[in-house]
């Protein structure tokens, strides 16, 4: 039988004689004819509309040169500058050849208002260093900002603390099982002069999560107080999640409560107890359980089972059997020496 290979390269190669036989008939020919004629519209169609007018959203990159030293943005400046230009469709296409444009501002070109740790750029004033940087034919339709306003500060950072604002819960048979980390877990905080205060924790946004069924990590947004600055502005935060696995063992019955002068006997005096844990700890863990029988709650010959310590990670803790039965022996009493 041919394979599949072959088939494959007979039915292209059927195609491809059919296609020749109708180039080169007269129909094919007609065909080829409109689609020429179609390809010549179409540059023409295009050659008309880049000589009309168009209107063209561009971005220009923004650098703020010659920062004083000791001095830092609390206002982190836009890293670009969203500006609508209207021009014949030829000058702009030549713009989105060349990629983006940068503009650079001196700082030392924007104006300062000590009071409230401010230095300034106008609309007026950005929009003239923007001109700069287009065809004299080109008419500047919309900046976005339209102008700058950034709080500055001369204050060393503070060091502060990140804090998980977090509400995860994890799916049936799983289980969060560690601390929730978060790298890095310090960062620096920009303050401006105005302020009294300086934080020494900082809040990642809300972050809320259910039905978890493995490890979560995710970059998350620091929540900025108004007047400051956090660098870096994101965190990676990571949520442990791992499966549930059953385990049991057998623990010895404790007796409380019983009567110093009796000895109580328990049938049987060991039970199972069955648990789930966290994958990773079943061959390392062996905590201590505590499984006891309160010999004030006996009842019908029986004393009832009830859990005590356990580790805080064991879920769906059952024990066998929920009472044992109990037998009482007087104790001896030791002769004293007067006897």
């Amino acid at each position: 039988m041919p394979s599949r290979n072959n088939t494959g390269i007979t039915n292209w190669r059927r195609r491809a004689v059919k296609i020749r036989r109708l180039l080169r008939s007269s129909r094919g020919k007609d065909i080829l004819i409109f689609l020429l004629f179609l390809g010549v519209s179409y540059v023409f169609w295009i050659i008309m509309a880049l000589n009309d007018d168009m209107l063209q959203d561009t971005r220009v990159r923004l650098e703020i040169t010659g920062v004083p030293d000791g001095y830092a943005f609390v206002t982190e400046p836009p890293e670009f500058l969203q500006v609508g230009v209207r021009d014949k469709g030829t000058v702009l296409a030549n713009y989105s050849l060349a990629g983006s444009r940068t503009l650079k501002i001196a700082y030392s070109e924007m104006t300062s208002d000590e009071s409230k740790d401010r230095v300034f750029l106008s609309e007026q004033q950005l929009g003239g260093r923007l001109r700069s940087l287009f065809d004299p034919t080109t008419q500047i339709v919309s900046v976005r900002p339209d102008s700058l306003s950034l709080i500055v500060t001369d204050h060393a950072p503070s060091t502060a603390r990140v804090i998980a604002d977090v509400d995860a819960s994890a799916a049936s048979q799983f289980v969060i099982s560690g601390p929730i980390t978060i790298q890095p877990d310090t960062v620096k905080v920009y303050t401006a002069r105005h302020l009294a205060s300086r934080p020494r924790i900082v809040r990642t946004a809300r972050i809320t999560r259910t039905e978890l069924t493995d490890t979560l990590s995710l970059e998350v947004r620091l929540t900025a107080e108004q007047g400051t600055r956090i660098e870096p502005s994101h965190v990676r935060l990571t949520i442990p999640v791992e499966p549930l696995i059953s385990k049991n063992r057998e623990v010895s019955v404790q007796v409380i409560h019983a009567p110093a002068t009796d000895a109580v006997v328990l049938f049987p005096s060991r039970v199972r107890v069955s648990y789930l844990l966290p994958m990773s700890l079943y061959n390392a863990e062996n905590s201590i359980i505590s499984v006891t029988a309160d010999y004030s709650h006996r009842h019908n010959g029986k004393i009832p089972l009830a859990i005590g310590s356990l580790p805080d990670y064991y879920r769906g803790v059952e024990l066998s059997t929920d009472s044992v039965e109990y037998l009482i022996e007087q104790k001896t009493l030791q002769p004293t020496q007067n006897d």
